[in-house]
């Protein structure tokens, strides 16, 4: 079976928090030639796709994943072989040691490796004394423009038996899935209605969807699901089915959508052989959902166990791919599919506008970064 395009295509991207242009590219050339989608862009360059065709009338929903991927950008030339770079996103200092980077610059990629990390910052999640880089040295094969997303050079997406393997699953193979479910509802020229919401700077603190929130990118009257790829489990391992994920290590999702996304799903279990998912409290971080609820929306979520998150393999210390199942990837599209097509749909809520200040400091600290430079 081979590694479906739209996967293969995304997973051989360059990107990068704030960097996300080639992505983003993608996504607006695929909607381009999808019937009975169309496409536009916020002042933060997310971007909402939406499909309509003989819309039944119901509420139509919102799926939502990020563009971007933890990672370098370089910033200047210090000399001719060696760039500062900033690094961005969670990853701990402790892998990067000599490690092996590719940036894309000017049409091409070009090989560099890291020198030193020239600032830290305490990181505790990885373990007491962690620290995770901002910044660092890499010496260059040749001079890198400013703003080029720097990645592990780790190789190109395969697919090993069950397990897709790649740079950035996170989130890209949710960015896939959701083109997946456009791509699918357009070649039937489905009787529905469905918004994708893809984001931007989800790696420093969900920037593009606080963003999309603030400027009600999407009516505060839609519900949102948000696609993850999410820490794998010993009780939501890879492999068996997409999940259900009920809350984060900061909030409990809407629990009414969370329920009905749940018996959507048990409906598709009884008339689809082999379709099965997991309802599980991922609990071993915070995402986009949890942004949503905080600003008044009814929000869920649904995602994939990850392997090597963040590119981070635990067992050897080491960098590595990471990975996900191509099953669970093709479950999740089946499921984005039921609830879009769901005959009742989903009846949203009187949802309250919570608290928001701690997302809100950070957000108006950096928001400033997708308005200036909307494509990275």
């Amino acid at each position: 079976m081979p590694l479906p395009r739209v996967l293969k295509d995304l997973l051989s991207l360059p990107t990068g928090t704030f960097v996300e242009g080639a992505v983003l590219e993608y996504i607006e050339s695929t909607c381009s030639n999808l019937k009975g989608v169309t496409y536009t862009s916020d002042r933060y360059g997310n971007i909402v796709a939406h499909y309509r065709t003989r819309p039944p009338g119901s509420t139509p929903l919102v799926f939502a994943a990020h563009t971007d991927h933890p990672g370098f950008v370089a910033q200047e030339m210090v000399d001719a072989k060696t760039v500062r770079a900033a690094f961005r996103g969670g990853v701990a200092s402790s892998y990067m040691e000599k490690a092996k980077v590719r940036f894309w610059s000017g049409g091409r990629w070009i090989n560099a490796k890291v020198r030193e990390l020239t600032r830290t910052v305490a990181a505790p999640r990885f373990g007491a004394g962690a620290t995770r880089p901002e910044e660092g040295l890499l010496t260059v094969a040749q001079p890198v423009e400013p703003n080029s997303p720097g990645m592990w050079d780790l190789g190109g997406p395969v697919l090993d038996g069950d397990l897709v393997r790649g740079i950035a699953c996170d989130d890209l193979a949710g960015v896939a899935a959701m083109l997946a479910l456009l791509a699918r509802l357009s070649k039937k020229q489905a009787a529905a209605e469905a918004y994708c919401l893809f984001t931007r700077a989800e790696e420093v603190g969900f920037i593009g969807a606080i963003g999309a929130a603030e400027a009600r990118t999407v009516s505060k009257k839609l519900p949102i699901v948000a696609i993850e790829t999410s820490k794998a489990l010993p009780s939501a391992p890879i492999g068996a089915g997409p999940i259900l994920r009920v809350g984060d290590r900061a909030s409990i999702f809407t629990p009414e959508l969370t329920a009905w996304c749940g018996q959507v799903a048990e409906k598709l279990a009884k008339r689809r052989k082999g379709f099965k998912f997991q309802r599980k409290l991922m609990d071993g971080g915070t995402c986009e959902s949890t942004a949503y609820v905080t600003y008044g929306y009814d929000a869920t979520g649904l995602c994939l166990a990850l392997g090597n998150y963040h590119n981070m393999n635990e067992k050897t210390g080491k960098l590595g791919s990471e990975y996900v199942s191509l099953s669970d990837w093709r479950s999740l599209v089946d499921w984005f599919e039921a609830l879009v097509l769901d005959p009742d749909g989903f009846a949203p809520t009187e949802s309250k506008n919570m608290a928001r200040v701690d997302f809100g400091k950070k957000f108006y600290a950096q928001s400033a970064r997708l308005e200036t430079s909307p494509r990275g």
